[in-house]
């Protein structure tokens, strides 16, 4: 696949100057007319950051997923020492900059853990976690009324 894309996008760029070069797939070639390109041959890989829903800011690090948080959490050795996460992350809230999820413990009392997107990193951060008010006193007030399991 990335022998593909790579062919396509050095076919594309020779097009667009006049030459084309040796890309084979080991086919055979007709000796006919170029044939029309196809959907995916035409379309170049998306660079640059993923779309976002209106008025979402693109360096938000909102909605985001498990994996990511989990990552996150083992990367904070104090957090990940001081949570059971059991089988992983569920119940994700994310607002603005700040998300929360509970832990799957097997053996111990289920727990909160508060992230933060780091903009400049952009990547998420472990700050706090816990069985009681985590986020309290770290995330501002306005996005506390919007995150599910601050108050547990």
């Amino acid at each position: 696949m990335k022998r593909l894309l790579g062919c396509v996008a050095a076919t594309a760029a020779l097009a667009l100057s006049g030459g084309l070069s040796g890309c084979s797939d080991g086919a055979p070639k007709d000796s006919g007319a170029a044939a029309a390109p196809t959907t995916q041959e035409s379309l170049l890989p998306q660079t640059g950051p993923a779309p976002t829903k209106p008025g979402a800011s693109p360096q938000a690090g909102c909605p985001v997923d498990a994996a990511s948080l989990e990552k996150a959490f083992v990367a904070n050795i104090e957090v990940s020492n001081a949570v059971d996460i059991g089988k992983g992350l569920t119940d994700i809230s994310c607002a603005d900059n700040w998300a929360t999820a509970r832990t799957q413990p097997e053996a111990n009392d289920q727990a909160t853990v508060l992230f933060q997107y780091d903009t400049t990193k952009k990547q998420w951060l472990a700050i706090a976690g816990g069985t009681d008010n985590v986020c309290m006193g770290q995330v501002p007030a306005a996005v506390l009324k919007q995150l599910k399991n601050c108050g547990s």
